[in-house]
């Protein structure tokens, strides 16, 4: 059963229906066709980062394939809502797991698990995520501007990385307690990743431009996006999601493929990625949505400023700091 808000949001919300079928219609060959764009976008970048021999070149390249990781982590979520196939779901969960799950030690079904008590209970106890959140100091809001980059650099360096790896991959759930079918599937991806890595002798190349990358920017892309999603907003808004509109050096890290449309994604989460653009300016012409609706312009600059005066997350007494984290996307 899902949340009050989100039923309440609904139905004060006038979306022609006709034209909410269409956007919600999956295209399972867009999705597929899109996951192997990312990893063909990943392998030139390597390619490029090897023959250029340059550290400059090299922490580009990182930089920039960290923001491609980031890319596949969204299209496993798309996997994760059944945007490949409902029907044919262990083919879904199949192409999921080994071409955007499996690489980041996670697997849909786990993350799956995870992630549908927070549509259902979106910001309220129930939300597990969210409950865990708000235990940790770096995701209590309000803070400074300079307090809130502070913790953009310190993700972004590894400062966490190992708490979030641990909380990600044991602590949420997301790669344990599996079904014996994905298990074995897991074990099959790993031992034809490992042959494939020592039969071309890429060990280097994977622990310099997957790993690094995995284990720095991209732990401090997740960070800004988490915050931006549900934490420090000016107001509840609709479903307690904020909706982003950044500039394209954001898009192309903080929110590709439609994800920083997440008030529209939780009001409306059968719409697939590329339909999101598209669901968020038919909205922008409801009034109620205008109304309640809780936008901001820029993750480094607008968002940052809610984050600074917000009052979206309550702190709760007597925190422990690391012991959790955010959710994925």
């Amino acid at each position: 059963m899902e949340s009050s808000s989100l039923l309440q949001a609904r139905a004060q919300i006038r979306l022609d229906r006709d034209l909410l079928q269409r956007l919600s219609t999956r295209a399972p060959l867009r999705l597929l066709l899109q996951t192997l764009a990312e990893w063909l976008l990943i392998a030139a970048l390597m390619m490029t980062a090897t023959h250029a021999e340059h550290a400059a070149v090299s922490a580009l390249c990182i930089l920039l394939i960290a923001g491609r990781q980031h890319a596949l982590l969204i299209l496993m979520h798309e996997y994760a809502h059944h945007q490949f196939s409902r029907k044919r779901a262990w083919l879904n969960d199949m192409l999921g797991d080994a071409l955007a799950a499996l690489p980041f030690f996670l697997t849909v079904h786990g993350f799956r698990r995870n992630h549908m008590p927070h549509h259902r209970h979106v910001k309220t106890e129930a939300d597990t995520n969210w409950a865990s959140a708000l235990t940790v100091s770096r995701y209590q809001f309000p803070k400074s501007r300079t307090q809130t980059y502070a913790e953009m650099a310190k993700h972004a360096l590894g400062w966490y990385t190992l708490k979030e790896l641990k909380h990600y991959a044991v602590d949420a759930g997301m790669a344990v307690d599996l079904p014996p079918a994905v298990r074995r599937f897991r074990i099959a991806h790993a031992i034809f990743v490992l042959a494939l890595v020592a039969y071309f002798d890429l060990w280097w190349t994977v622990l310099l431009y997957w790993i690094v990358p995995l284990t720095t920017f991209l732990v401090g892309i997740l960070y800004v996006r988490d915050v931006s999603e549900h934490f420090g907003m000016p107001s509840e808004g609709i479903a307690g999601a904020r909706t982003m509109l950044g500039n394209r050096v954001e898009r192309l890290f903080f929110c590709p493929h439609g994800i920083n449309f997440h008030t529209e994604h939780h009001l409306y989460p059968s719409v697939p990625f590329h339909h999101l653009e598209s669901l968020h300016e038919a909205l922008r012409k409801d009034d109620y949505y205008r109304l309640h609706a809780v936008i901001a312009q820029g993750y480094l600059t607008g968002m940052v400023d809610q984050l600074a005066h917000g009052r979206g997350a309550s702190k709760p007494s007597a925190p422990e700091a690391g012991d959790a984290a955010a959710p994925l996307p």
